[in-house]
């Protein structure tokens, strides 16, 4: 495949997805990122020789266990907090004077106040999404009864308001996609991860332990001459415990 039409996909790709949601973008790069760095701590894990195998053997499930809880506790948050604020924008809940009162100018025969902009719109109306609604303005209650020349205009109008609303959600949603990096890079992840990695180490050790005591029997706890087959149940007994047959 021809590198510049790959690189051009991807771009459009990007172009797409991105261009109306730079908040989207900074959580998924950040999501990315943690991706990258846990595979390659891993991978120095793996690769060290100068870690041996049974080191490696808690290690590394140790080390995926911080990549999930880094990754996961990352994208969580950021896409929660992120598409949260997503929603007060979308419900009118959260918007700049100036887009209400774009919002509030989009019907040419009825002007009302920036405040009251949601009257504009039934009941039913309101319960989309308001980029939705100034998408297809020709499904509005209100401009069923306006002559071309009248919707044409409510359209431009409408037009206008949708990419002011467009650019203040992008706005928010990079705003709340920063906090919740921070909240979630500074605050909540270390704090799961530290609980996170005191249950494995506990888990670990105790694992080890067990380990440790298996070969302390199988090399000091045996019977002092070799029991017949028929008696195979008995060849754990402690040598030193005196025990006669």
């Amino acid at each position: 495949m021809n590198p510049s039409s790959v690189m051009q996909k991807v771009s459009q790709y990007m172009f797409d997805h991105y261009s109306k949601d730079s908040g989207a973008l900074l959580v998924h790069l950040g999501a990315l990122g943690w991706i990258l760095g846990s595979a390659a701590q891993i991978g120095v894990v793996v690769g060290d020789k100068s870690i041996d195998k049974e080191q490696k053997r808690f290690l590394l499930p140790q080390e995926a266990a911080d990549a999930a809880v880094n990754i996961g506790m990352y994208y969580s948050i950021c896409e929660l907090i992120k598409k949260g604020a997503d929603k007060l924008v979308e419900k009118g809940v959260f918007l700049t004077d100036d887009v209400a009162n774009a919002i509030s100018k989009i019907n040419p025969l009825k002007s009302v106040e920036s405040a009251e902009w949601k009257t504009l719109f039934t009941k039913d109306e309101l319960k989309k999404n308001l980029t939705k609604l100034l998408n297809d303005p020709d499904s509005l209650d209100a401009f069923k009864n306006l002559s071309i020349d009248e919707k044409a205009r409510a359209k431009e109008l409408a037009k206008i308001a949708l990419e002011k609303l467009e650019s203040h959600k992008d706005n928010v949603g990079v705003v709340s996609a920063i906090a919740a990096s921070v909240l979630a890079c500074n605050i909540v992840t270390p704090y799961v991860r530290n609980i996170a990695a005191s249950k494995m180490q506990k888990h670990f050790t105790h694992e080890e332990a067990v380990q440790i005591r298996k070969t302390q029997i199988k090399e000091n706890i045996t019977t002092i001459n070799p029991l017949p087959l028929s008696f195979k149940a008995f060849n754990g007994y402690n040598a030193f415990s005196k025990v006669k047959i």
